[in-house]
């Protein structure tokens, strides 16, 4: 695994392999929090990326980007702690997430959620100096969106899953992810998948089984899964609700399932 750190500013973050190595992917940073809000309100009011997205409010209001980025520093704040030590102990910018003696501990989430594009470099360090943020990624417990809604069988499904402890192999797993569109087709989004797989999921969180869904007509979002070797479990017609916002009534899901590197 290749967690890199910043040795400027100590943050932990992804990196895209080359020829996308401008590309990182980092936590949420506490001392952006407004500037991050008003770039995820662009993009989440662009007809491009909410039509496809079922739970983001649309319109979308600077106050919410707002609270999910304050919600997401809390969720992660114990890991990112954890990687400062591991940063600390290390005599490199680059960790493989022990400390020689010791097994990795696995950790229940990903810290790492937003994906940027460096911009500038330190000419010393090669460090990030400069980015924008250009997209947001989940990597959460599954919530079975293939069971009906409201029932005994979604309910018992989502406790058992998430009654699991951290690193347990049967943990199921889910994804989701949003790109500026000024970023779209250009294959960003598999690599970014692939990398947090690669990098922190399986070495880090000891996944095993993962599950992503798009709406019918998603072909950006089939093709991130396909190209990371996701196959098609199944089909719901007119499944999801959707918000009167932006249209009403239900919509057809896909339903897709990781079958390994």
């Amino acid at each position: 695994m290749v967690v890199h750190y910043n040795p400027l500013t100590k943050e932990p973050y992804l990196q895209l392999p080359a020829p996308r190595a401008n590309i990182i992917i980092t936590p949420q940073r506490e001392h952006q929090i407004e500037e991050t809000a008003a770039v995820m309100t662009e993009i989440l009011n662009d007809s491009r990326v909410y039509s496809w997205l079922q739970g983001p409010p649309y319109p979308f209001l600077p106050e919410h980007g707002v609270d999910w980025i304050k919600m997401k520093i809390a969720e992660n704040k114990d890991i990112l702690s954890t990687l400062q030590r591991e940063f600390e102990a290390s005599d490199s910018q680059q960790v493989d997430g022990s400390n020689g003696q010791e097994k990795p501990e696995f950790f229940d989430k990903c810290p790492f959620v937003c994906i940027r594009e460096v911009t500038e470099r330190d000419p010393a360090t090669g460090a990030p100096l400069q980015d924008v943020w250009i997209g947001d990624f989940t990597l959460a417990r599954y919530a079975f969106y293939e069971l009906p809604p409201d029932s005994s069988e979604l309910a018992l499904a989502q406790k058992q899953n998430n009654d699991l402890p951290a690193g347990h192999k049967d943990i199921i797993w889910g994804i989701g992810y949003h790109l500026s569109p000024s970023q779209h087709g250009r294959g960003l989004m598999s690599v970014a998948v692939r990398t947090i797989i690669q990098d922190w999921a399986i070495p880090r969180m000891n996944l095993h089984l993962l599950r992503g869904s798009f709406y019918v007509g998603n072909m950006g979002s089939s093709r991130v899964l396909e190209k990371n070797n996701f196959e098609e479990i199944c089909t719901l017609e007119d499944w999801a609700p959707v918000s009167p916002n932006k249209g009403g009534g239900k919509r057809s899901i896909v339903v897709m399932e990781w079958k390994g590197l």
